[in-house]
């Protein structure tokens, strides 16, 4: 079968990153979400006061209802913290102790790309395939070097861009010795001062346990500086 055309100019995999890199920028930035979690066995809903610092720090204030807080996260290259208002309980570990503990394998600079759209960089530059199609470009992970790669985190990755704004529009993570898939959606972009936002964003996990994420963002502000302020009570107890 003949392979349809490309409308679209070739371009390097280094033009393409810096593209995406160029309409992703912020320093800081503040936004609200309303997330929906599913599984076989129940729905969520619940609000969330979001904060970024970029490549420095993920703050997240969770509130179920009514606007009060029951979880506070602070989220570093290095760390994770949280406190669980409900249960007076808290958590302070080493991002790779907390991944120990929690049975993930999740990097800083992974879910800080996940939560802003931005494309999830596992590999060197030279580990991708670049590869445009009728009205997007696709960038795949070389799978028979994937192996031999040094990354901590050895996935198949497939990421779809729209040159029209140069933002990920669809991406998927591939674990086949667990037989386990991640697959990311970004719509309904907003232009910012700085950068292009997706504000619908869609998570699906396929495998042991098949996990729906949506995340619809309001009020998303680019800021000069924030605060992230967290403490934890005296009277609290570490999980």
């Amino acid at each position: 079968m003949a392979t349809r055309p490309s409308g679209l100019p070739k371009i390097t995999t280094a033009q393409l990153l810096d593209s995406v890199r160029a309409h992703s920028s912020y320093e800081f930035l503040e936004a609200k979400l309303n997330v929906n979690h599913s599984t076989a066995e129940k729905t969520q809903s619940f609000g969330v006061r979001a904060r970024f610092k970029k490549d420095s720090v993920i703050w997240l204030s969770i509130s179920p209802g009514l606007g009060i807080e029951v979880v506070r996260l602070v989220i570093s290259p290095d760390s994770i913290k949280m406190v669980n208002r409900i249960e007076q309980k808290y958590f302070s570990e080493s991002f790779e102790k907390a991944n120990e503990l929690l049975k993930l394998e999740v990097s800083f600079e992974l879910l800080q790309s996940a939560l802003t759209g931005e494309f999830v960089r596992l590999y060197d530059e030279e580990m991708y395939i670049l590869k445009p199609l009728v009205d997007l470009y696709t960038l795949e992970a070389a799978s028979d070097k994937i192996a031999t790669s040094n990354a901590p985190l050895k996935l198949e990755q497939r990421t779809e861009i729209d040159p029209g704004i140069w933002r990920v529009t669809r991406s998927v993570l591939k674990n086949p010795a667990r037989n386990e898939q991640i697959l990311a959606e970004y719509r309904d972009f907003q232009q910012l001062e700085t950068m292009i936002f997706p504000t619908s964003m869609r998570f699906r996990t396929q495998g042991k346990e098949n996990i729906a994420v949506e995340l619809n963002w309001s009020k998303i502000e680019e800021k000069s500086t924030l605060r992230f302020p967290f403490n934890i009570p005296s009277k609290y107890v570490a999980y």
